[in-house]
């Protein structure tokens, strides 16, 4: 008899047998004509794209040099608040009329700070920064919010800081509905929640965001950086639970996966148990894991690169994952949570791996805007495993292991995710690895996120006689896939070039994004 690890690898050497790209592939065919495992309709989720690193990217493109040091602290955010323009928004190369002109209607448009005069919390649209909006407040907003709209996004978003609270709360949240304005991203401040009492007294359709602010590194970085437990009645805990979304706040670009893991796992494990809570948990730009964990996503990536002079420094997204050119990733994320939408952390059970895995990196100028770590070597350290409502993924790697997490969603949907580690000299690098999903009598669909060398799903009943179908997240049409898996008995096993082969299958030319695709078991 085989062993488990024997009939992987048997699995994956007969994916990649015979012919030029083996059996298996020359035996993919086309499904039901037309037929389509994407919803056509948008996710009514809050997700959004944030206009932040986009602003603080546009200094300095016609400067014969760039000294990295005037991005960093306030002097780059000064910069950034001037960038959020009219003409940046709505001109010929407009981000509200070139960015993401697939997923649009999926996503808010989330103005950051720059577009509002007078303070952090005015509410009042800067009319020299945008002449074209005349009018009330109200009206200014609402022309605003049309014109994105218009642009074919989902409706705006806003940033905003310290309230002023009391009855002026309430008329700017009046303002705001009058607008149509909606989503809030309350950027610290609103320590009592009074934007979410009055919203809720007056039932207007609007969501909140709140967050603990964080350093964009977790805990002893020069040690394992680990974020720490959260009890039900700490500061970040009280604030999930007066919230519609918690964002688990800023990160270093390089690190942010492991920061961010780390930071999802212990609100998750706070949360356990706790039905009662509403808010859904935001992991930022970190798209892959918002998708395969059931949060929202509050996307910064954008597709602006080569523009500045030098070695075109970057504080948001710089070093070898080059985020910003891997732009699917947010595609195919967005379109699975059309099938599989996020849910509140407090819903079933969490598994937290107590292996833990540390990244590592040694910043440069120009890498980060955190000036204290300029030079130094920073450790963050996060699970290897994170499961919601199902059991953790068994991964065998020959070495070192990458990051697994895997969710079986309220619907039955199911998702899994192997994503990329970092170290100092090999930054995002992928560790070869077979894993298996005990996905038990989930009936799906399940979305696969990443690189595996292979992955198993283990059901409760037999697969014989079983079709499997599969679909790039980022395209239209299915292909009938069952001639190129290995089924033995309950399991159902997909070699790691199948699943570069379907869901890459609609990739932009030139983007460097990982594999997103669902598959169903017919």
């Amino acid at each position: 008899m085989l062993d488990r690890r024997h009939f992987l690898t048997g699995v994956a050497a007969t994916a990649i047998s015979s012919g030029a790209h083996g059996l298996a592939l020359n035996t993919i065919s086309p499904n039901k004509r037309g037929e389509n495992l994407v919803p056509q309709e948008p996710a009514n989720t809050p997700n959004y794209w944030c206009t932040w690193a986009a602003q603080n990217y546009m200094y300095g493109h016609h400067l014969p040099a760039l000294d990295p040091k005037i991005l960093e602290s306030d002097s780059g955010s000064n910069l950034a608040h001037k960038f959020m323009t009219e003409d940046i928004l709505f001109g010929e190369q407009g981000w509200a009329a070139k960015f993401f002109p697939r997923i649009r209607k999926d996503v808010y448009f989330l103005l950051d700070d720059g577009w509002q005069a007078g303070g952090t919390a005015t509410f009042e649209l800067d009319t020299k920064k945008f002449p074209s909006f005349t009018g009330s407040s109200a009206d200014r907003l609402r022309k605003l919010n049309d014109a994105i709209q218009k642009a074919g996004w989902r409706g705006t978003a806003l940033w905003c800081r310290n309230t002023p609270g009391g009855d002026a709360d309430h008329r700017l949240e009046n303002v705001s509905q009058s607008a149509g304005i909606g989503y809030w991203k309350v950027d610290i401040g609103d320590p009592t929640f009074h934007l979410v009492r009055l919203r809720d007294e007056t039932h207007i359709p609007l969501t909140l965001e709140h967050v603990n602010g964080e350093l964009p590194i977790n805990g002893d970085w020069q040690k394992d950086g680990r974020f720490g437990p959260q009890a039900w009645d700490s500061r970040r805990m009280r604030i999930l639970q007066n919230t519609d979304v918690y964002r688990t706040y800023d990160v270093t670009s390089i690190l942010s996966l492991p920061t961010t893991i780390d930071r999802l796992a212990e609100m998750l494990k706070g949360s356990e148990g706790h039905r009662d809570i509403r808010g859904l948990l935001n992991v930022e730009d970190e798209v892959y894991l918002a998708a395969a964990m059931g949060c929202t996503m509050g996307i910064l990536r954008h597709p602006l690169y080569g523009m500045r002079p030098g070695q075109d420094v970057d504080l948001f997204f710089n070093g070898p994952r080059l985020a910003k050119r891997r732009m699917d990733e947010v595609v195919r994320a967005l379109r699975w949570q059309r099938i599989a939408p996020p849910f509140s952390p407090g819903m079933g059970s969490v598994t937290v791996s107590k292996e833990i895995l540390i990244d590592s990196w040694t910043f440069e100028r120009g890498q980060t805007w955190q000036n204290e770590i300029v030079g130094a070597t920073v450790r963050q350290g996060a699970p290897a495993s994170i499961a919601r409502n199902i059991n953790l993924p068994d991964v065998h790697a020959e070495g070192e292991r990458p990051f697994v997490f895997a969710t079986r969603f309220p619907n039955g949907a199911v998702a899994v995710a192997a994503q990329e580690r970092t170290t100092n000299g090999r930054a995002w690098y992928m560790p070869t690895c077979d894993v298996t999903l005990t996905v038990a009598d989930a009936p799906g669909p399940y979305g696969i996120f990443g690189n595996f060398r292979s992955l198993t799903l283990s059901f409760d009943n037999t697969m014989q006689n079983k079709q499997v179908i599969a679909q790039d997240l980022a395209g239209e049409e299915s292909v009938n896939i069952s001639n190129a898996v290995q089924r033995q008995g309950n399991s159902v096993s997909i070699s790691g070039e199948i699943i570069r082969r379907i869901g890459l299958q609609k990739a932009t030319p030139g983007d460097l994004s990982s594999p997103g695709l669902v598959v169903a078991v017919r």
